[in-house]
């Protein structure tokens, strides 16, 4: 556990302090990781709902609900992302899904149906967590810049996943050394892939840039 939880923190903490130096006020760029982050988010229910139904019975049953009862939390927040661009005045289609982001979520399918389904909370934690420390500055920031319309999806995260950081604790303090082991390492290579998909973001808005002022 304390490996995962030095991982953890290793991990949101670099992105965080990233996080700080990205061009926020570029409209661009906030319109383009608002569209990927419908291309990965709109996967999270299906995700949970695969994990969930490959947790037996007999020994996992409350594991089971809980990823059924995070999957109804879950549902439709890809929509607070498209109607985010729309107030900008995009929508998905004006931004392709980036390699880095289906790098990011389509492992995930194959470490829930040939690994362990419980890989998959390396993924959420991540994400929970970063969300947690990430959401509330930054949503102000851009709320700032955008207006409040604009700026939903991470006003929503701020507020809900602390919560979903204490389940998980929760859940994480009840599974053995094997499934923390799967867990760490889904964790540091879902950092790593976001990482990636955040500077694909961020050079793909400069080159759009750079092509338009050619």
């Amino acid at each position: 556990m304390q490996k995962l939880k030095m991982a953890l923190n290793q991990s949101v903490g670099q992105l965080q302090n990233s996080y700080e130096s990205m061009p926020w006020d570029n409209k661009e760029f906030y319109a383009n990781y608002l569209a990927q982050t419908f291309y990965y988010v709109r996967h999270s229910t299906r995700l949970l709902a695969l994990s969930a139904g490959r947790l037996d019975y007999e020994n996992q049953q409350n594991l089971h609900l809980r990823f059924l009862k995070h999957l109804g939390e879950e549902a439709n927040h890809e929509r607070l992302a498209i109607n985010d661009l729309k107030n900008l005045g995009y929508t998905p289609k004006d931004y392709p899904e980036l390699n880095s982001t289906r790098f990011f979520y389509e492992g995930q399918y194959y470490k829930i149906e040939h690994k362990d389904p419980l890989a998959l909370m390396g993924y959420i934690l991540y994400l929970e967590v970063l969300a947690q420390n990430i959401c509330p500055p930054l949503a102000k920031k851009l709320t700032g810049l955008y207006g409040k319309k604009a700026v939903s999806f991470l006003l929503v995260h701020g507020e809900e996943d602390p919560h979903h950081v204490e389940e998980a604790q929760k859940l994480l303090a009840s599974l053995g050394p094997p499934a923390i082991e799967i867990i760490t390492e889904n964790l540091i290579q879902s950092s790593a892939a976001f990482d990636l998909m955040m500077k694909e973001i961020e050079e793909s808005t400069a080159v759009a840039k750079w092509r338009k002022t050619a």
